[in-house]
């Protein structure tokens, strides 16, 4: 059974220098109050897509029974620690659900990066979940969309108690983040996929301005909205419960509550 509330939830390690500083920020007070929805929602499993995890080829699902945490970040004097269970059942029935819907997906052996281990570290850092963690593949919008649906069938008929997090960003311009360099259009796009997010107008999610996106850089082409997405069933609105904005990055934490079809389909038919 997949819970009724969906997160998109930040990775950035600075936000583990505010924490080991003390530093009490906006977003990190905003993950507290996730953290205590979610204990309180016990869930058996976590299946966790990572926005870092942008591979080649299919839709990549790790299968492994347990995840060792893969360091892709350094110079920040801090690193997360998230080793953690599997959960092949639910992983496997994901694979073999969108092999037979048409979508290209396949089973891995990888381990959690920080997509998925720094959003787990504050919200759910008792390790009290088996977790699943799925790539973002660079295939078509609409192919997205169509594997978050296959993932919402499949978590929806699980009898376990399944959390989804997409753990991910929206402008993402790493080179103006190490130089600290100010990027004005990276702010404007943000706040422009935050009013579609919010409206559920998800049609308007990726403006068609290339000087913006050329600029913004958004992470993964926002695939990890599309997969999410799919997963909502429809263009529910999200709930923006803190934006943070750095040099060239902007990071948000947004809440999707469910609706309660019968089943999930593909949302919208605006092309891609």
């Amino acid at each position: 059974m997949l819970l009724p509330r969906i997160l998109l939830a930040p990775h950035l390690p600075t936000l583990l220098v505010d924490e080991h500083r003390g530093h009490r920020t906006e977003m990190l007070a905003a993950l507290a109050l996730q953290a205590e929805w979610l204990a309180a929602q016990r869930p058996d499993v976590v299946v966790a897509l990572s926005a870092r995890w942008d591979s080649e080829g299919p839709f990549r699902v790790d299968a492994s029974k347990s995840h060792r945490t893969l360091t892709d970040y350094s110079g920040f004097g801090v690193e997360v620690r998230y080793d953690c269970t599997g959960h092949p059942g639910t992983a496997r029935a994901l694979v073999d659900a969108g092999v037979k819907a048409g979508v290209h997906v396949a089973a891995t052996r990888r381990g959690v990066d920080s997509g998925v281990s720094v959003p787990l570290h504050f919200l759910l850092p008792g390790h009290s979940a088996s977790v699943v963690p799925l790539s973002v593949a660079r295939r078509p919008l609409a192919e997205c969309r169509a594997w978050g649906a296959v993932v919402r069938r499949v978590l929806d008929a699980r009898p376990e108690r399944v959390a989804f997090i997409a753990g991910g960003v929206l402008s993402h311009d790493r080179h103006s983040w190490q130089l600290r360099r100010d990027v004005p259009e990276a702010r404007e796009f943000d706040e422009r996929a935050l009013r579609a997010i919010q409206a559920g107008s998800w049609a308007q999610l990726m403006p068609r301005d290339e000087r913006l996106l050329e600029r913004a850089q958004p992470e993964a082409g926002l695939r990890h909205l599309e997969v999410l997405r799919g997963v909502l069933g429809s263009d529910v609105p999200g709930t923006v419960r803190c934006y943070e904005s750095g040099p060239g990055v902007g990071s948000a934490l947004i809440e999707f509550e469910l609706p309660v079809p019968e089943s999930a389909s593909v949302p919208g038919d605006d092309p891609s």
